[in-house]
């Protein structure tokens, strides 16, 4: 099967304020989950670090919360990551991997979250956004409106936008074409 990407978005963490949202959210942490069990087409996630710990803010490491290794029922395993600049984290997204961001204590701290899925788009999904282009010139005319219209629009759009450049740019890296060969 192929990994195609699904989402990715640039994430803000501030000291001192609350989550009040999830995903794109700002706040200053991030609870403990797993991706797949609120997306189910998240098959991989992956996090790439724009800002070093410790340099642009203090707190905030990355915590893998694993299950005991003998498989008792003692303290689950934590094991923190801190962030540095240009490094990622790259994991499957299911209950074998749930982690958390701890609260930061100072500072500010960008990361870009990103997922991949093993699935194919549903065409239905593609319809709902004008389809997909019929040629490489449409295609580029295509990906340039989307890349470039961003200049002007709330939040809503924004998110908007970016969801439909997501599915287009998976299905012409072959989701359709992995659902036809199965």
């Amino acid at each position: 099967s192929r990994v195609l990407p699904v989402q990715a978005y640039a994430r803000k963490y501030e000291a001192g304020l609350k989550q009040t949202g999830g995903g794109g959210s700002a706040g200053d942490s991030v609870i403990l989950h797993t991706d797949e069990a609120t997306h189910a087409v998240y098959h991989y996630s992956c996090v790439l670090y724009l800002s070093t710990q410790g340099h642009d803010f203090t707190g905030g490491s990355f915590v893998w919360n694993d299950p005991p290794a003998d498989g008792g029922d003692g303290p689950r395993v934590l094991t923190p990551y801190a962030p540095v600049r240009g490094s990622a984290v790259i994991f499957s997204s299911g209950w074998e991997n749930m982690h958390q961001v701890e609260r930061l204590e100072s500072g500010t701290r960008f990361a870009v979250p990103c997922f991949f899925t093993t699935e194919a788009v549903p065409e239905a999904s593609l319809d709902h956004f004008g389809g997909v282009p019929s040629d490489d010139e449409a295609i580029a005319d295509d990906l340039q409106h989307l890349l470039l219209d961003a200049r002007r629009e709330n939040p809503m759009q924004s998110a908007g936008r970016v969801k439909q450049l997501m599915m287009k740019w998976h299905h012409l890296l072959g989701g359709a074409a992995g659902a036809a060969a199965s």
